[in-house]
This record gives structure tokens, C-alpha cells and sequence, in this order.
């Protein structure tokens, strides 16, 4: 099959990449396009980029480049986004827009089967959804529809949900979250645990989610889908640092220490250590 993955160069994107990768067919012919914002631009405010530095700005102009330089294919459980490339030799580059002639064109020449979306920051537009064979898959980091919009995960928290979770839905039109419901698994929420650890759990059930699907569709078949329903739904944008505030006083910390570490450890050889 050809794959096209549509991913958010960050850290939460490099862990679904990596669980999928070595899970595909070796025969599969895969491309990765990365965008650099789920939310469309560089967001601002104190919290907003303090979670950007260590989900994306630290990993990509730094802690990667050190770890690709010292071993091009990785020694550690997870790869950087350059050795997963190298690994599995699939071209991997920085779009600014998936809608540009020059993209479609590129996308049209790929001929993928199917285009899976991981936290990708742009809006898929008609001309996009004619292009792969079977159609487009989107990872969303939230349950569908109560959760659509930007860091569903945050906005569990701080609603005080009981269970978060991720949707693997179907994207048919230009609306953001709206597709059929392919899949959707439900975590309970951990009391003191971090938005980064909440949020970093749901990649490896959701890479498993994805694959079940790439499996289906393998098979011939179309993986069974329901229609969300609207009377649900609801739509969060970017959270106010009041939000933010807000989400600590209840007990929930924006980013982990030592869990972060931990994560940020599964990139180095244990005879090799460059990262902390």
C-alpha cells in the first residue's frame, strides 16, 4: 500500500510514527509530510510556549540533530524523526501548506491509498480529499464530537472528566473533527499526573487503532464507521493562561520532570547516554 502520513513535527507525532512504522508491511510505500503548529501558527502566551519548547522547538533544533549525529538508524527504543527516516527510507519534509499546487501535484504523483492525519496543522481541502484511493484517516487527540477543536486532552482535565481519550475518524470535507467515528478508546484521567503525561499516553493505543484500520483496508474492506452526532458536540480552541492557571490549581501540572526524562531516555543507547 502507499501511505501518505500528514504528522505534526513533535514529540507526540515521532512516537505514533514509531509505532507504526515498524508494524507496516515491508513492501508499503511510505511518505511523510510534517507541519509545525496544530493550532495554524505559532502560538503565544507564557504556557502555550513553554509546552512548544518541550514538545517541538527542544526535540528538532537540538536533542535530535545530537542524536542523529551520533547514530544515523538509533540505538535507542524510539527513533528520531531522521533515523525512522533513514530506518525505513521514507522521504520526510516541512510543507507549509497541504493545499499549494505544488503539494497537490506531489500527492497526485504519490497515488497514496490512504492519508493518515497525526496532529497535522492543516485543513484538508476538497482538492486533497479526491486524491488518496480509499480516502483520509485523522487522529484526534480527544473523544469525538463533546471534544472537537485544539488540546482536547487539556480541556478534559480541566472540565475535571473522569476518562480522556483519542478518536480515529474519517475527514470527508473541510470541517475540523466532523468525520464518521472509526475508533474511539477512553483512559481514566490520573489524579496529579501531567498534561504531557496524559497526553503522551494515547499515542501507542492510538498507532494500534491506526494499524487495525491500514489492516482493514489491506484486507479489501472498509473499516466500519458511524456518523457523529451533532447534539453532542462541542468545539475548544487554544486555552487563556487563565485556563492554564486554572488547570494547575486543580492539580494537574502543564509538564512532568522526571516523566519527561523518562520519555526523552527512550531515544539513547543505555551504553550511549546523550540526552539528559
Amino acid at each position: 500500500m502507499k501511505l501518505l502520513f500528514c504528522v505534526n513535527r513533535d514529540i507526540y507525532g515521532n512516537i505514533a510514527l514509531n509505532h507504526l512504522f515498524p508494524a507496516l508491511n515491508p513492501d508499503d510505500e511510505l511518505k511523510v509530510f510534517f507541519s509545525e503548529s496544530v493550532a495554524g501558527s505559532r502560538a503565544t502566551g507564557a504556557a502555550l510556549t513553554y509546552l512548544r519548547f518541550y514538545e517541538q522547538d527542544l526535540l528538532n533544533e537540538f536533542l535530535f540533530p545530537q542524536q542523529e549525529a551520533r547514530s544515523a538508524t538509533g540505538a535507542g527504543t524510539l527513533k528520531t524523526f531522521g533515523q525512522l527516516s533513514q530506518c525505513y527510507q521514507v522521504p520526510m519534509r516541512l510543507i507549509s501548506s497541504i493545499n499549494t499546487p505544488d503539494i497537490l501535484a506531489e500527492i497526485e504523483q504519490f497515488a497514496p491509498d490512504v492519508i493518515v492525519s497525526i496532529r497535522f496543522g492543516h485543513i484538508f481541502k476538497e482538492a486533497v480529499l479526491k486524491l488518496p484511493r480509499l480516502g483520509i484517516l485523522n487522529l484526534h487527540s480527544g473523544l469525538l464530537p463533546q471534544y472537537r477543536g485544539i488540546l482536547a486532552t487539556f480541556w478534559s482535565l480541566l472540565h475535571q472528566r473522569k476518562e480522556y481519550g483519542f478518536t480515529l475518524h474519517t475527514i470527508e470535507d473541510g470541517t475540523i473533527d466532523t468525520g464518521a467515528i472509526v475508533d474511539r478508546q477512553t483512559f481514566p484521567v490520573k489524579a496529579r499526573q501531567s498534561l504531557f503525561e496524559h497526553t503522551v499516553a494515547l499515542y501507542p493505543p492510538a498507532a494500534a487503532s491506526i494499524l487495525r484500520a491500514i489492516a482493514t483496508y489491506r484486507a479489501g474492506q472498509i473499516p466500519t464507521a458511524l456518523p457523529q452526532v451533532e447534539a453532542e458536540s462541542n468545539y475548544y480552541s487554544l486555552p487563556t493562561p487563565e485556563d492554564f492557571e486554572q488547570l494547575i490549581a486543580q492539580g494537574f501540572p502543564i509538564l512532568n520532570r522526571d516523566a519527561y526524562y523518562q520519555c526523552l531516555a527512550q531515544y539513547q543507547s543505555q551504553a550511549n547516554p546523550v540526552l539528559l
